[in-house]
């Protein structure tokens, strides 16, 4: 009997030519509480 683990099937590739390893995180598109208050005036049909 061995321990040992079947190997790993998941693909591993190069990143493509020209790509960035580490990209600048994007900036803030909006703020957390913005649809707030829209999604609270929004009401299904049922209601």
């Amino acid at each position: 009997m061995t321990d040992k683990k079947p190997p790993k099937r998941r693909v591993v590739r190069p990143a493509p030519l020209g790509t960035d390893p580490t990209p600048a995180p994007e900036p803030d598109r909006h703020s957390e509480t913005e649809n707030d208050e829209r999604l609270k005036a929004e009401k299904p049909p049922h209601y």
